[in-house]
């Protein structure tokens, strides 16, 4: 009965860490999506106003 248990409280330790992994992963691939979100951002804001001086007629 309690090798039973034991195994039980194993198998909800090894989910537990299974779904930490999960979690952990999920953060380090949205944490990757925000950077490369913020380094577009940098590059693409110069350049729109560079766009919006062209279409108003001036340059630079």
């Amino acid at each position: 009965m309690e090798t039973t248990r034991d195994l039980s409280s194993l198998c909800l330790v090894g989910k537990l860490m299974e779904l930490l992994v999960h979690n952990l992963l999920s953060l380090a691939i949205a944490a990757v999506a925000i950077a490369i979100l913020i380094r577009t951002s940098a590059v693409l804001v110069p350049f729109l106003d560079c766009v919006q001086s062209l279409e108003a007629g001036y340059f630079f």
